[in-house]
């Protein structure tokens, strides 16, 4: 996470951007997929556990990315 505030190409930048939204998209799918099929067994575990990892990678690297946009258009100026 620290080359992204080192980045300064809006393309990539915004190219994480989505990428985060995509992995957060992705939490939900694998979350309403648990909600649906309530099943206490090793693959609900492991999907739970894939579920809040990709939340969590995801929103860090939106929100990263989002801040770095903000800083290099704040800067622009």
């Amino acid at each position: 996470m620290k080359r992204i505030d080192e980045c300064d190409s809006m393309a990539v930048l915004v190219a994480l951007l989505v990428v985060g939204i995509l992995l957060v998209m992705g939490a939900y799918r694998i979350f309403s997929y648990l909600c649906e099929n309530a099943a206490l067994d090793a693959r609900t575990f492991l999907l739970g556990a894939a579920c809040l990892l990709l939340a969590v990678v995801g929103f860090l690297l939106a929100r990263r990315s989002f801040r770095r946009l903000q800083y290099l258009r704040d800067n622009e100026e």
